[in-house]
């Protein structure tokens, strides 16, 4: 049952990751396309089975988050002033390298949740440092517009995120869920605020 709402997540995030292209929000949209990869995997793990295929495929879900996920801080920064691309691209770049230096001592081991097969961090780190600052950025991001332009879709978006993350660590899936709405919550401030 678990492994069919997986299978749904990425459906639906699929789905938006088509309407930001065609809205041309490329880093949403390249985002988006990670996060309905990594609930791909997660709910055709137990078809694919343990092994070194699904652990290649998790390595994958991991790469996607580090290199894609602080990608949306350039994004927060257009939205709320064209003026902060050179150090939103600074940031996300020295996110992306933080969370880069981890993926190197990355070591997998493969975990049940319900009826769901994936791979998880056998030495987790702590918490995920650059996801959390790239969130605060976008609630930062989202309170901006939300005053300025009315517009309290991202604020929301990334309060859920925020919610669910914390969450996910009993229910896996909120966390997924919780990705879904942010990406959603970006292709409707993008829609209203002309990309």
């Amino acid at each position: 049952m678990i492994s069919a709402l997986y299978g749904g997540l990425a459906l639906i995030q699929a789905a938006l990751a088509v309407r930001l292209a065609r809205s041309g929000l490329w880093i949403p949209f390249a985002v988006a396309v990670g996060v309905a990869y990594d609930s791909a995997v997660v709910g055709a793990g137990r078809l694919i089975g343990e092994g070194p295929g699904l652990e290649a495929l998790s390595t994958g879900r991991f790469a996607a988050h580090a290199v894609l996920t602080p990608l949306l801080v350039v994004h927060a920064a257009a939205l709320v002033r064209r003026g902060l691309a050179a150090p939103a691209w600074g940031l996300a770049g020295v996110l992306v390298v933080f969370d880069a230096v981890g993926l190197a001592d990355l070591r997998l081991e493969p975990r049940w949740w319900s009826d769901t097969l994936r791979h998880v961090s056998a030495d987790p780190s702590g918490p995920p440092i650059a996801a959390l600052v790239t969130t605060v950025i976008l609630l930062a991001a989202g309170a901006v517009l939300w005053v300025r332009r009315r517009t309290p879709w991202l604020f929301l978006g990334a309060a859920v995120l925020l919610a669910t993350a914390g969450a996910a660590v009993a229910w896996p899936i909120l966390g997924n869920v919780g990705e879904a709405v942010l990406i959603a919550a970006i292709a409707a401030t993008g829609d209203r605020d002309g990309g």
